[in-house]
């Protein structure tokens, strides 16, 4: 299923190392705020990375086998990844257009 919209990445405070990596068709800082918004957050995510894609679905699962791959992912069932953004994501993404 081909659907616009994006990838981000998000980072907390509260979970140093960690980033979550997840896709939304609508605004990644609406999405970290509701992700934010439940009780069992110490503080708030925030949106260190996104990128618009025609098949943001396509897109994500591209990156989360990219990274699973190098070793970064830290449950099978979870979008958290111990990755530096700056370097795994943005090779990924990359490659992925």
């Amino acid at each position: 299923m081909s659907e616009t919209g994006f990838l981000y990445v998000l980072a907390n405070s509260s979970m140093p190392g960690l980033v979550k990596v997840g896709k939304t068709t609508r605004s990644p800082t609406d999405r970290a705020a509701e992700l934010s918004g439940v009780t069992g957050m110490a503080t708030p995510f925030i949106v260190v990375y996104e990128q618009l894609f025609q098949d943001c679905h396509s897109a994500e699962n591209f990156v989360h086998v990219y990274l699973a791959e190098k070793g970064h992912r830290v449950a099978d069932n979870r979008e958290f990844f111990n990755a530096p953004v700056n370097l795994e994501i943005g090779r990924a993404s990359c490659r992925e257009r």
